[in-house]
């Protein structure tokens, strides 16, 4: 009997945790940007989730303003900074960083969200 109610027990605790994980754990619906991040900023920042929760929203916000000016001067002197600097003057940055914004907003440090891969 006391076998049972302990399994009955662990059963409960463990659907409990599945389902309030459901509530926090999210797939990006930004695949776009996705794409894009992984492409241009992946290789040095890894996922989104690494590079997501570097800054809050409202930092992502003001670091992609001004035609990312912010942006660039963050990555000075750092190895491929020109490279990094040419992209973020290029029409591809122009067209891309408004869906790079919204996937690395998505995981910000006080975003609701904590990336998962499934």
């Amino acid at each position: 009997m006391l076998n049972k109610l302990a399994t009955l027990f662990l059963l409960s605790v463990l659907m409990t945790v599945s389902v309030e994980a459901k509530e926090y754990y999210h797939k990006t619906k930004q695949l776009k940007g996705q794409k894009f991040y992984l492409k241009r900023c992946g290789s040095c920042h890894g996922s989104g989730k690494m590079g997501g929760n570097i800054y809050s929203t409202y930092e992502w916000d003001e670091i992609f303003k001004n035609q990312a000016k912010e942006l660039a001067w963050l990555h000075g002197g750092e190895k491929g900074e020109k490279e990094i600097k040419q992209y973020i003057d290029s029409k591809e940055f122009k067209k891309e960083s408004k869906y790079i914004l919204k996937f690395i907003r998505e995981f910000a440090y006080d975003s609701q969200y904590i990336p998962t891969c499934n």
